[in-house]
């Protein structure tokens, strides 16, 4: 399923911890690309077997899929394993967030499919689970699937110090290349977002893998807000 050892990577990880404009984690190739490209094709992610929900507004673009179940293949499998104890236990050790909880129906998460002319706006994430509004949301996994990403197709991740009504600006650009995994806290200060629109052929999907992980202890947003643009 993976290609490094966990252990190894944590006895590393000042190699791909960065600290600006939050502390963020970027892990390129952890998982076997032949493995990935089983299911990056745009249409089998579309086909996979769960929930859609589709978002067109002047915040978001996208199609959202989640609920997914073992029927969809090695999407699911995946997600399974990014939800496993050995994962989960490597998530813990690198960011020192404890006890934490997974959700299955990978609500808000799942897939995500963005399509040309589409963009997420600059935001903080909704801070408690959709399953238990008593569990704080603490930390997002996120793993792009595009093989031979432009940069001019824009997309990029973009991490801001600010809300951007408040001034803020953004200061780090990640591309969603394909087996690149970033992972990141759910706080009041991530402010992050793909909000150029997309570039990209007709034909063709921004495509990345979600998942959120909860914790009955809170972090330091412990206001019950959804996504706040």
């Amino acid at each position: 399923m993976i290609k490094y050892n966990l252990d190894n990577l944590l006895k590393n990880k000042n190699v791909f911890t960065y600290r600006e404009p939050f502390t963020h984690y970027l892990i390129d190739g952890l998982f076997d690309g032949e493995l990935l490209k089983t299911f990056n094709n745009s249409e089998i992610l579309k086909s996979a077997k769960g929930k859609i929900s589709s978002f067109n507004n002047d915040k978001e673009l996208k199609i959202g899929i989640s609920h997914i179940n073992e029927e969809s293949g090695n999407v699911y499998n995946v997600l399974k394993y990014l939800n496993s104890n050995e994962f989960v236990d490597f998530l813990s050790k690198l960011t020192g967030v404890n006890n934490l909880i997974v959700d299955n129906n990978f609500n808000g998460g799942g897939i995500h499919l963005i399509p040309k002319g589409g963009k997420l706006g600059v935001h903080i994430d909704f801070s408690r689970a959709i399953f238990d509004e008593n569990k704080y949301r603490r930390l997002n996994v996120l793993l792009y699937l595009n093989e031979n990403w432009q940069e001019s197709w824009n997309g990029a991740l973009e991490l801001w110090n600010d809300k951007p009504s408040n001034g803020g600006v953004c200061v780090k650009k990640i591309y969603p290349i394909f087996n690149r995994l970033i992972i990141f806290g759910t706080s009041k200060n991530s402010w992050h977002g793909h909000p150029e629109l997309l570039n990209c052929p007709e034909n063709e999907y921004r495509k990345s893998l979600a998942t959120y992980y909860y914790s009955n202890e809170p972090g330091d947003d412990l206001e019950i807000h959804s996504t706040v643009y």
